[in-house]
């Protein structure tokens, strides 16, 4: 990916998901553990390089490039590559207190993490979308400006808190992040998105 669509990605994706994580956390605990946003020209950047890494790193391991290197890495794969490079570099700092401090604060950086990647994969599918011009689902998922998750069993986390706390508890315990079962896992919320709107526009026509 070059610099320049890592920027776009960087505006309309991973930079607002910091932000609205940053907002979701009240003043009084921003001030009370001095919780900071960067979401700067410069730390777009060094989330660039760190990208870089973990893509290289992928492609050199685990991707078959072809002779002359011409597969490209697709989607799930790059906002995996994301996720990982969010779990390196984090755009939300706070001071850590001698006591406990609240999980919304501490789980910030992960929850970034988790939205960055679903963010951008929603605008890959808004892309696949228009260019295989299937706009009707193209304005059904613009309309809904986001994914939805499938229901956890009663007495489990909700979908998305429990994918952020797994994404917390093993960086936490110093467990390697694994890019392509994240990966598949993206696919899969994606597949689940797709059918689901697939499904309601078919209902909708008969």
């Amino acid at each position: 990916m070059k610099v320049g669509t890592f920027e776009y990605i960087w505006k309309q994706g991973i930079a607002k998901s910091a932000q609205d994580v940053f907002d979701g956390i009240s003043p009084a605990l921003r001030e009370k553990y001095s919780v900071r946003i960067d979401v700067s020209d410069d730390m777009c950047k060094k989330l660039y390089h760190e990208y870089e890494k973990v893509r290289c790193f992928v492609r050199e391991n685990y991707f078959d490039t072809g002779e002359n290197g011409e597969n490209k890495i697709d989607g799930h794969k790059i906002c995996a590559c994301i996720t990982g490079a969010l779990l390196n570099v984090r755009i939300i700092t706070y001071s850590m207190p001698e006591e406990g401090m609240p999980a919304k604060v501490i789980y910030a950086n992960y929850e970034v993490a988790f939205l960055a990647a679903v963010y951008v994969m929603y605008l890959f599918l808004m892309s696949d979308f228009e260019h295989e011009g299937q706009m009707e689902c193209y304005h059904e998922l613009k309309k809904r400006a986001t994914f939805v998750f499938p229901e956890t069993n009663s007495g489990h986390d909700p979908y998305v808190q429990g994918r952020i706390k797994t994404l917390a508890l093993n960086d936490l315990y110093g467990n390697d992040f694994d890019v392509l079962t994240y990966a598949d896992m993206l696919f899969w919320i994606e597949k689940y998105n797709k059918e689901l709107i697939c499904r309601e526009l078919k209902s909708g026509h008969e």
